[in-house]
């Protein structure tokens, strides 16, 4: 049953930093491309992979250090 809730968690924090990370870089985005090269298939490929690799990588980051200070049980 605790794994359940480690990987509950995990799901949560990672939706909830990639929302954030969205937010924060999406600012940058718009400054750097123009609105029709942000229509294009690939700026939005390039934009959503880093998104997701910089928020599964903090999301890995905070679980390892939960599960370090026992606050997760795995």
């Amino acid at each position: 049953m605790e794994n359940i809730w480690t990987i509950l968690i995990a799901i949560t924090l990672f939706l909830v930093i990639t929302f954030l990370v969205r937010k924060l870089f999406n600012i940058i985005y718009k400054k750097e491309y123009s609105e029709k090269m942000r229509n294009t298939w690939g700026a939005r490929m390039y934009y959503w992979h880093f998104v997701i690799m910089i928020s599964g990588a903090l999301t890995t980051l905070i679980v390892i250090l939960l599960v370090s200070k026992d606050v997760l049980l795995t």
